[in-house]
């Protein structure tokens, strides 16, 4: 039976945590230069850590709930330009452990997938700045097809995978969400950007990469 292991990027393979309150703040300047005031305060680095894991579109409309449309849309546009550059600037942090435990299931046979609300530019910047892509399957993201759960609906229909043969890693309440709207496992990761709360109860839980792929075994052994 094929088998699909579909990982959450940002918090559990990645983190942007070292660059994204300057990364925000460099792209609101951006966007204040061209409207003035438009931005009045660039948030913390926990205020967008605690919203990580959603479509940006919903992560900037909390964070700025009565900026206009207009300034939203060209922030939309900014922060992935800024992002990205700073990804492949190695800014960021590749948690320890990743290419090890990837590699580890690839050997075992199963597909691997990324299933992470960030948009397709930055997901594919992270993979191949960080010699990831060759692992994983095409990528299928949520901008491209509206939600987390469609997009793992959608690999497991493209491969064929029944529910029960696919498990979704990822540390935020949206990961185990998607999980649950197509029925497959869970394994919750304690180390990203989430809290605990929003994992507990809802599969396995690991406090470093090295554990997934025992715990995929437990989940998978029947």
């Amino acid at each position: 039976m094929a088998t699909l292991i579909a990982f959450d990027v940002d918090g559990v393979l990645y983190s942007s945590e070292p660059f994204i309150a300057d990364a925000y703040r460099e792209s609101i300047e951006r966007v204040n230069a061209r409207r003035p005031g438009s931005f009045a305060r660039v948030p913390s680095t926990r205020d967008i850590l605690d919203h990580i894991g959603w479509p940006v579109a919903t992560i900037l409309k909390r964070l700025f709930p009565r900026v206009d449309r207009e300034a939203v849309e060209l922030l939309h546009a900014a922060t992935l330009d800024v992002i990205c550059r700073r990804v492949a600037e190695r800014e960021g942090r590749l948690y320890p452990g990743v290419h090890e435990a990837l590699e580890m299931l690839g050997e075992a046979g199963h597909l691997l997938a990324v299933a992470s609300n960030g948009r397709r530019r930055y997901v594919e910047t992270i993979l191949d700045t960080y010699g990831m892509a060759h692992l994983f399957v095409e990528p299928i993201t949520a901008d491209e097809r509206g939600t987390k759960p469609m997009v793992l609906r959608e690999y497991l229909e493209t491969y064929d995978i029944t529910p029960i043969a696919a498990v979704m890693v990822g540390d935020r309440a949206s990961d185990v969400e998607a999980a649950q709207a197509v029925s497959c496992h869970f394994i919750g990761c304690d180390y990203g950007h989430g809290y605990r709360h929003e994992i507990e109860g809802a599969g396995p839980v690991v406090n470093h990469l090295r554990e997934v792929p025992s715990a995929v075994v437990y989940l998978l052994r029947g």
